[in-house]
């Protein structure tokens, strides 16, 4: 069974954790939230109290993590020198790393994704265009890196998961929620 890690710093934005949250479960993909606080609860930028699944801990059997954007979130996922190791753990063994909205300017402020094709939220793009290849699409998908470039792909997000980790339970998924 395949398995994706969402990790959910304070301030996170709710929609790009629980809708590919959502999709992925649809398809029997194990999808495990981490607290990177110091409780389960991790409060979203529209402040909604989430509990995690458990807590951060360098989980390095997943097929996939993902780093939903929102401001702190994004931020706070970075704080962490253990989060950083396992993110760099996950590019360097072909593990799909997903990148939503803001959090590719504190992966390429970091050094994670020099001269990657990536799209990111219009806000942050004129921070990292020295680093990172900036492309107007609203899903890049450059080797195992996937950015996203804001909240309102996240359906696309899930769907484009499913494609890559799960093709044969797409459109079982996608006619379930009564999409063609």
């Amino acid at each position: 069974m395949k398995k994706v890690y969402v990790l959910l710093g304070e301030g996170f934005e709710l929609i790009e954790a629980t809708v590919p949250i959502d999709i992925l479960k649809r398809a029997k993909i194990k999808v495990v939230t981490l607290s990177l606080n110091k409780d389960i609860f991790v409060n979203s930028a529209q402040n909604i109290l989430i509990k995690a699944d458990d807590m951060f801990n360098e989980y390095k059997d997943g097929d996939c993590i993902i780093l939903p954007g929102g401001y702190s979130g994004y931020e706070n996922l970075f704080r962490s020198e253990e989060c950083l190791k396992l993110i760099k753990y996950y590019l360097e063994n072909k593990k799909l790393v997903v990148a939503i909205s803001g959090a590719p300017l504190f992966l390429a402020k970091n050094n994670l994704i020099n001269e990657k094709n990536i799209t990111i939220h219009y806000s942050n793009s004129n921070l990292v265009g020295d680093i990172c290849n900036i492309l107007d699409n609203p899903i890049m998908i450059d080797d195992n890196l996937i950015t996203v470039c804001g909240t309102g792909y996240m359906q696309d997000l899930g769907f484009k998961l499913i494609e890559i980790l799960s093709p044969d339970k797409l459109q079982k998924v996608k006619k379930g929620m009564n999409i063609k």
